[in-house]
């Protein structure tokens, strides 16, 4: 089992997928992150039956890092409630792993 998850989170459009990534690899708080456009999801809001085009994240990091991820996300997106999933990696590359856990070690 690693210490590394990947965590999901759903954005509004590109350019907020684009910023949130941005911080997150400038601050250290993700080695990488993909961004995945023409999501749609379709869910329950407030009563009401949604059904939303979106941007989904896909954060490589540690769940060390997941408080600060967390409020990192929280202060710059712009929904209500973001969707913010954590998905332990229990296995992988260990090469890759490898260099995840230098990347999130040597951060800025």
């Amino acid at each position: 089992m690693s210490p590394f998850c990947v965590y999901l989170c759903t954005c509004k459009d590109i350019e907020e997928a684009r910023s949130i990534s941005s911080i997150l690899i400038r601050e250290g708080l993700a080695a990488c992150v993909n961004v995945l456009s023409g999501v749609e999801s379709i869910y329950m809001w407030k009563n009401e039956l949604c059904h939303d085009r979106e941007v989904l994240l896909l954060i490589k990091s540690s769940e060390k890092k997941f408080d600060e991820l967390q409020r990192c996300i929280l202060q710059h997106h712009s929904y209500e409630l973001p969707e913010i999933i954590s998905i332990p990696i229990t296995g992988g590359s260990q090469s890759y792993l490898k260099w995840l856990d230098m990347h999130l070690q040597n951060a800025l």
